[in-house]
């Protein structure tokens, strides 16, 4: 149960992201990404993310959400036999 549940909070985070891609204004868009980086990684992304223009920052942002919500869909229904 809490796989699924689980599952279905990253699908609506996914599809979130997804949305501000599409529908969100450009002020959304630039401070998406602003935070904290917790480790290298996302310091790299972070900096990759500041310096992409805004029409790639939107790309980037939507298939980051429709990798979110394939991958808890792939999650939540082939591991659950």
């Amino acid at each position: 149960m809490s796989l699924v549940l689980f599952s279905i909070f990253f699908i609506l985070v996914g599809l979130f992201v997804m949305w501000i891609a599409i529908f969100g204004n450009q002020k959304e868009v630039k401070e998406f990404g602003s935070g904290i980086p917790a480790n290298f990684f996302d310091f790299f992304l972070m900096i990759i993310y500041k310096l992409f223009p805004p029409i790639l920052r939107r790309i980037f942002l939507f298939l980051l959400g429709l990798g979110l919500v394939v991958g808890f869909i792939y999650l939540l229904f082939f591991y659950r036999f």
